[in-house]
């Protein structure tokens, strides 16, 4: 559901999601997507997120 929410993101390349580890690396293409839209996709799916 993350995953897949990250990645519907435009210029997102690929999301690894670990619930067990709380953690989730994206790699993106900066300057197209910010962190602030992928924080608001993982909360649009019903979950938390904040940089690290």
């Amino acid at each position: 559901m993350v995953k897949k929410a990250l990645e519907g993101l435009t210029a997102v390349k690929s999301a690894e999601v670990s619930f067990k580890e709380k953690l989730a690396r994206v790699t993106y293409e900066m300057g197209v997507v910010t962190i602030e839209q992928m924080i608001e996709a993982v909360k649009g799916v019903g979950f938390r997120a904040t940089p690290q």
